[in-house]
């Protein structure tokens, strides 16, 4: 596995919100979003928003089969964590090398962010939302 894929484990292994066929490769977790809609998929995936190779937050993408995607939603771990030891946290990839920059995030932190993309992830619990209505007419 590689660093990302651990992280993705660790954040979102243990999932309640995703399918247990999830599948983790490098940046990138892509699965179906368990007891919703089985058109449903989320794919979830590392991101740098400032910074090449400086992986500051989590892009979450819902795809419906049919359809594509449906909704996208970015979240910056300094929006869910807060800042450590003084910066924006983030995961560095610097030839080669891939970890947390200046800090080893606690499970409290982990849960935080996993739980601010499952809560995301809840708001598709309704049929009409993500497979009826258009989104603009929310």
């Amino acid at each position: 596995m590689t660093f990302f894929e651990k992280e993705m484990e660790l954040l979102f292994g243990e999932s309640e919100f995703l399918s247990a066929d999830a599948v983790f490769s490098d940046r990138t977790l892509i699965g179906g979003i368990g007891g919703i809609d089985d058109k449903l998929l989320a794919k979830i995936q590392f991101v740098s928003t400032k910074v090449v190779d400086h992986y500051d937050a989590l892009r979450l993408s819902i795809i419906n089969k049919e359809r594509g995607v449906i909704d996208t939603e970015t979240f910056r771990f300094v929006s869910i964590i807060g800042k450590k030891n003084g910066t924006d946290p983030y995961i560095w990839d610097y030839n080669g090398n891939v970890s947390w920059y200046g800090f080893k995030p606690t499970e409290l932190d982990r849960a935080r962010i996993s739980d601010m993309v499952s809560d995301y992830c809840s708001m598709y619990e309704s049929h009409d939302l993500c497979c009826g209505m258009a989104m603009g007419g929310m």
